[in-house]
């Protein structure tokens, strides 16, 4: 069929030339050029060559040019002249009026037989998919079975194999074996690698063994956590001697998605969305997806309902004399709600009249999951170089994020708050000792790389306030749909329900406004919330403590998905 599509694509070009194919060819005397052009080159070859015929087709695109071949030289010129390019006239003879007809049968032809085969091929799948996936499975395990003593150490009378296994999995191990061979195999368990060995924990001993970067991982993480291993794992597995962070992602990744969205009208769809995810989905993609939109529409319901006291960019009290739902529905909601004595309120902050508050919250954040990470990374340190080196590697930084923390505290109060303060404030006297001291660790540890460093560090911490940003600018949208819809459903007068009626017409563009608005903030929010969620950890959190490079436990087993085992046979 692709040959007969090529042929009939060079035979189009000539249709509209009045000649058969077979005049194209075979002349002793006369040079032939047939391809396409930009414009009509008639008048250019004729005065080259007076000597010769040009036939254009009736689109002007494509042109077929007859001369002596003693002046084929001086045609070519003109022709180049005019952009063209070189299409040589197929075989066959006859018109290529008919020969496209001819190929138009063929392919309908063809065509009707490869329905009939796809229709065929189909039935045959859906009636043999089964036996089929099944047989390709059992093959696969009887390759894999067969193959598995070439990992095996032989001589004449003995097999000898080495192999990684869990710890708490040995004893489970030893009595299968046993159950299956008795005293025919002797067992030895080598050495047992834990995380943390003696000899590695030696002041100012950098240990690297190449055998311990070889140990495989096997992460044991709680039901939850598993949810987030393959978050956690996108970059790379860790290694043995270091934190899986998955548990720490568990806890901050929701967190910042719940912050960056921040309104119970969004969290509540989200928890739902993701909840559908995590019963449908199957595949470890959407699973992640779905795990994200759950716990962070749990974060983002809280921090909505709590901090920022709204629902789809709507107070629920009046606030700062916008519209609130209070005022839209005519009825009064609490600025705050007592829960056992306590009064909780119901919205601490506006996005778009407390800014400063939120930036300076979110750098706060920032400075708290740093603090985690470089106290990760102190551990991590620990395990693998010995108690000196995680010192003057993290323990420096911890020294230079506190300092720089108490510094920025004091430098609020006096330029932004205008307190009146003095260098002999705590925080000062506090600050620059812990900012020193850390500068000067920091570079015995690391060189001068460690105070290249010091920017970038400064950079993490601002790079927090994308969770502020997020947030208002998903309520700058909010507010412009909203204050549309409701001037298209009520004029300008919006603050109380029904003030000024409008036709229906108005309220369903009104609703559509709304709805489409809000849909989009939606499918923005997930984006939006979510990569940089995402980002916040892989790039900020993550390097602060994270290697990687680890090796994946994957045991020898067979796995079965189309058949199961019976009686040690294949079913």
């Amino acid at each position: 069929m692709n040959e007969l599509e090529a042929e009939k694509a060079v035979l189009m070009n000539f249709m509209s030339i009045p000649l058969d194919l077979e005049l194209y060819r075979d002349y002793d005397s006369l040079k032939v050029f047939t391809g396409k052009v930009r414009a009509d080159p008639s008048a250019a070859i004729r005065a080259a060559v007076p000597k010769s015929e040009v036939f254009l087709s009736t689109d002007g695109g494509f042109v077929a040019v007859f001369v002596a071949k003693e002046a084929a030289d001086e045609a070519q010129k003109a022709l180049v002249q005019f952009g063209y390019t070189e299409m040589a006239a197929p075989g066959g003879k006859g018109s290529p009026q008919k020969l496209v007809a001819r190929a138009d049968e063929e392919l309908s032809t063809l065509k009707g037989g490869l329905e009939d085969a796809v229709k065929k091929l189909e039935g045959l799948r859906e009636k043999h998919a089964a036996f089929v996936k099944a047989a390709d499975e059992h093959l696969s395990i009887i390759v894999e079975k067969a193959e598995t003593p070439l990992r095996v150490g032989t001589t004449d009378y003995t097999f000898a194999m080495d192999a990684w296994v869990p710890t708490a999995d040995m004893p489970k191990v030893e009595k299968a074996i046993a159950e299956k061979l008795g005293g025919r195999v002797h067992i030895e368990s080598l050495e047992v690698m834990s995380r943390r060995e003696p000899h590695e924990a030696h002041e100012g001993e950098v240990h690297h063994d190449a055998k311990v970067e070889e140990i495989p991982v096997k992460l044991e993480n709680s039901k939850t956590a598993k949810k987030f291993e393959f978050m956690a794992g996108m970059l790379s597995t860790p290694k043995y001697r270091e934190l899986d962070p998955t548990s720490a992602m568990m806890i901050t990744l929701p967190i910042f998605f719940g912050l960056m969205v921040g309104d119970l009208g969004y969290g509540i769809p989200f928890m739902l969305l993701g909840l559908i995810g995590l019963k449908k989905c199957v595949s470890d993609e959407w699973r992640t997806i779905s795990t994200l939109l759950f716990f962070g529409g749990i974060w983002a319901s809280i921090f909505g309902l709590f901090m920022y006291g709204e629902a789809y960019g709507i107070h629920f009290a009046e606030q700062h004399h916008d519209m609130s739902w209070s005022s839209l529905l005519g009825v009064h909601l609490p600025h705050e709600i007592a829960i056992g004595g306590f009064e909780i309120p119901l919205g601490i902050y506006s996005k778009l009249h407390n800014v400063k508050e939120i930036l300076y919250l979110s750098i706060w954040v920032g400075i708290a999951h740093l603090f985690i990470g470089f106290c990760i990374g102190f551990y991590n340190k620990t395990i693998r170089y010995g108690i000196k080196h995680a010192i003057v590697e993290k323990i420096s930084w911890l020294m230079i994020l506190i300092g720089g923390a108490l510094l920025l505290l004091f430098l609020v109060d006096a330029m932004i708050r205008g307190v009146e303060v003095s260098l002999t404030d705590i925080r000062m006297l506090v600050a620059i000792p812990l900012l020193l001291v850390g500068v000067i660790m920091a570079y015995t540890g690391e060189g001068a790389g460690a105070i290249l460093e010091l920017p970038g560090l400064m950079g993490n911490i601002i790079s927090y306030t994308r969770l502020a940003a997020i947030g208002m600018s998903k309520a700058g949208l909010a507010l412009a749909f909203n204050t549309i819809a409701f001037e298209v459903m009520w004029g300008h007068d919006f603050h109380v329900l029904g003030s000024n009626s409008g036709d229906a017409v108005m309220l369903i563009a009104a609703l559509g406004i709304f709805l489409i608005g809000h849909l989009t903030i939606f499918v923005l929010a997930i984006i939006s919330a979510g990569l940089h969620s995402l980002r916040l950890h892989y790039v900020e959190f993550f390097m602060k403590f994270y290697e990687g490079g680890g090796v994946e436990f994957k045991p020898l087993k067979v796995i079965r998905k189309y058949t199961k085992e019976k009686n040690g046979v294949s079913e």
